[in-house]
């Protein structure tokens, strides 16, 4: 039996999926789409992150992608620099595991346009994802009801 199957958790790709769309309607397209459970069992996903012409976006980033887990919730890793690759520092969206989609795409366009003005929240784990958990499961399963 898998960690994931033995505390009963909902599948999160459709929370993923409904955050990827309210990105792109934000002019921001989404590719590498990687939504996984990780052998120790926390649920997580990462994608690149392409923003479009009329995006507003203020200096367009060589690699951007978006990284979400159960424990931490969401981060943003961008890198502006073009040779040699230097690795970033991802900035964490912070304060919850499940904000809702909407403001996920918000803050992630507000962080590409002003990255100088967005603070990194990194005071988490937000949650242990070892313990049984109810209540984020019936979030998660929201997702899944109304996609």
């Amino acid at each position: 039996m898998t960690p994931q199957a033995s505390l009963r958790q909902v599948d999160h790709s459709a929370y993923i999926a409904a955050v990827r769309h309210h990105l792109e309607t934000q002019d921001i397209a989404t590719v590498d789409v990687r939504i996984s459970v990780s052998p120790e069992g926390r649920r997580e996903a990462v994608m690149r992150l392409v923003p479009d012409d009329s995006a507003p976006v203020g200096q367009v980033p060589l690699d951007v992608s978006v990284r979400w887990d159960e424990e931490y919730g969401w981060s943003l890793l961008a890198r502006y620099d073009s040779a040699p690759p230097v690795p970033g520092s991802p900035v964490h969206k912070g304060l919850a595991v499940l904000p809702d989609p909407d403001d996920v795409a918000t803050w992630v366009v507000v962080l590409l346009a002003r990255p100088d003005v967005t603070p990194s929240r990194e005071d988490g784990p937000y949650r242990d994802r070892s313990s049984a958990d109810p209540a984020f499961e019936a979030q998660l399963a929201h997702y899944i009801a109304v996609h």
